[in-house]
């Protein structure tokens, strides 16, 4: 996916929910469509109390892609970390929308080395926008404007805005073709100690996982495959699990495999 920084991509059909500030990369659609959504934008929300919600592409699996890729547009926006809160992309909107957050595959420690530079853009972006929002605001050169840990500030006056105060007239700000990143010696972010954001909910029980799924009259299955690979199915007792409690069925797959379906996964998998 080409992440130019395009104005007419990277605006296209925004829209200001409760003054947020929404915006991303290439993003597809008409303006039809992107007002009839709640949102339509890629990676960043600004929202008036100041939070800043970073969209997250790649599934987390232990690694610590859940916190690494919100930091990576934090460093660059020079937000608050603790007013930051990362938030998974939704699969369905992700294929109805022509796949705007690009590849969401989760593997080979890819989620960090394949998306650092367009998420830090997004981050860098948005930052010039809010400050030629101030800045405009104050009727001052954006230069005399900076930005720092989601306050921006007129340095010769000492004028402070919040981002959620500026977020909706920044959501109108002209799109900068290109943005200078941060060199590593300036990151206050990237490469310092941060808790993970998702421990808590794990430690909690409140992630769904798929054997947590319960649908009206679901049944669960438990393989058992050949111990060998290439070894064939030779023989099975249905009768001596046919009538465990819970059981259903007792399925041959193919030649290689026996399935058990039964009214729990504990029952299936025992029997």
């Amino acid at each position: 996916m080409n992440f130019a920084l395009n104005r007419r991509l990277f605006l296209q059909a925004s829209t200001v929910a409760g003054g947020g500030f929404m915006l991303g990369f290439a993003l597809p659609g008409n303006e039809a469509e992107a007002a009839a959504a709640p949102e339509v934008n890629a990676w960043i929300v600004i929202q008036p109390d100041d939070t800043v919600i970073v969209r997250v592409a790649h599934s987390e699996m232990g690694q610590g892609a859940f916190t690494a890729l919100p930091m990576m547009v934090a460093e660059e926006l020079n937000a608050d970390w603790a007013k930051v809160k990362p938030e998974f992309i939704n699969p369905t909107e992700h294929v109805q929308r022509n796949r705007v957050w690009g590849g969401t595959a989760t593997v080979g420690s890819r989620a960090v080395r394949t998306s650092h530079e367009y998420l830090r853009k997004a981050g860098a972006s948005a930052r010039e926008m809010l400050i030629a929002a101030a800045a405009q605001q104050w009727k001052v050169p954006a230069s005399e404007v900076r930005a720092e840990k989601s306050v921006l500030t007129h340095t010769p006056t000492g004028r402070t805005l919040s981002y959620g105060k500026v977020a909706s007239a920044a959501s109108r700000m002209p799109a900068p073709k290109d943005v200078a990143l941060k060199p590593h010696t300036e990151w206050t972010i990237l490469g310092t100690p941060k808790s993970r954001v998702e421990i808590p909910d794990k430690v909690m029980g409140k992630p769904v996982f798929a054997i947590d799924v319960r649908l009206p009259d679901m049944l669960f299955a438990a393989i058992e495959h050949s111990p060998a690979f290439g070894g064939k199915l030779k023989s099975f007792d249905e009768k001596a699990v046919a009538k465990m409690p819970g059981v259903r069925a007792v399925v041959a797959l193919a030649d290689s495999a026996v399935a058990v379906v039964a009214d729990s996964y504990f029952e299936a998998s025992r029997a």
